[in-house]
């Protein structure tokens, strides 16, 4: 199924200088959409464009972090200037507590997760629904986990943050669905990203160590994950709403 983006529609996606945040940004400007890509540095990211190979004058570059409602706002209000609208926006900002049992879990790291991974989310729908409710139509796709559904020893912070994303999606869907704007998740499982390259020394490392935890035998990709964002996200699925997609080979079912 080909989805496509209506004319000038603009897609607004945090946390875009990662791995995943690349991989949905090619693959909404392939399918026709205009970008507004959001990282806490704005060099990073810009590289990580031109690497990509992303064109130039369909991207806007903001830098904010998602914490900081004041920093958020001026980059949609910025993409509204340039653009005059926003219709979908990605929250896939998110950060990994050091591993820790909850009795040794400082509070510092439990409040970061949450502030990135949910209240960011929230902060960021809040500035693009403005916009969306004036034109009654829009999207709010949250990237969520197979941790905001099952978990593993020593995620309490992160487990916590993307349940919650999950809820905070279904409750957005039921107040805003009558306006014509959806509210989705998705939920990825693990994927072979730098993050994982880091955290085991090499993807061969992270493929072996994870691989056989999933039912279909292998990690995912960026590519993959990115598809179903755009899906999910394009009128293709347009009776899709509050629900959560997991893409994780399986791993939630056993």
């Amino acid at each position: 199924m080909q989805c496509v983006f209506h004319q000038g529609e603009v897609v607004l996606i945090t946390g875009a200088a990662g791995d995943l945040g690349q991989a949905m940004a090619r693959a909404f400007s392939d399918a026709g959409a205009r970008l507004v890509l959001i990282d806490l540095a704005a060099d990073p990211l810009a590289a990580r464009c031109r690497d990509t190979g992303l064109p130039s004058e369909t991207v806007l570059l903001q830098a904010a972090d998602v914490t900081q409602p004041e920093q958020i706002q001026a980059a949609v209000d910025a993409a509204v200037a340039r653009w005059g609208r926003i219709d979908v926006a990605v929250n896939n900002a998110a950060i990994l507590t050091p591993l820790a049992r909850a009795a040794d879990l400082p509070l510092a790291d439990w409040r970061r997760a949450l502030d990135v991974d949910l209240t960011g989310a929230f902060i960021v729908a809040q500035a693009c629904l403005a916009h969306m409710l004036p034109a009654r139509r829009g999207v709010i796709l949250n990237i969520a986990s197979q941790l905001g559904h099952v978990t593993t020893p020593q995620r309490a912070a992160y487990s916590a943050a993307k349940a919650g994303l999950i809820s905070l999606t279904r409750s957005l869907a039921l107040d805003y669905a009558p306006d014509g704007i959806r509210a989705v998740s998705l939920s990825p499982g693990a994927i072979a990203t730098g993050r994982l390259t880091r955290a085991y020394g090499s993807l061969a490392a992270a493929e072996a160590a994870l691989a056989p935890g999933y039912p279909a035998g292998r990690l995912g990709t960026p590519d993959e994950i990115a598809q179903a964002a755009v899906f999910l996200a394009s009128d293709a699925a347009a009776f899709v709403c509050g629900t959560d997609l997991v893409m994780d080979g399986g791993y939630t079912v056993q």
